[in-house]
């Protein structure tokens, strides 16, 4: 199985060395949202609703799980 793996600065938030590392990708994007939602909330807080979908989006591309198509359904 393919070692699925991306860090904060990967989606645009410096200064901080988190890496979601993983087997499954639902499993990794969500340990990576759920990273981003406690440790970064201030972050979060400063994004629109369309950005948080772009966010999303980019986890989804380092994941491998995007072309860049824009598969992701918008909210």
């Amino acid at each position: 199985m393919k070692m699925r793996m991306v860090k904060c600065s990967d989606v645009g938030i410096d200064n901080c060395s988190y890496i979601a590392l993983g087997n499954d990708l639902d499993e990794v994007e969500q340990n990576m949202l759920s990273h981003i939602e406690t440790e970064h909330h201030e972050f979060l807080a400063n994004l629109n609703e369309h950005e948080v979908h772009l966010l999303k989006h980019r986890i989804s591309t380092f994941l491998g799980r995007s072309c860049g198509c824009g598969h992701l359904e918008m909210p």
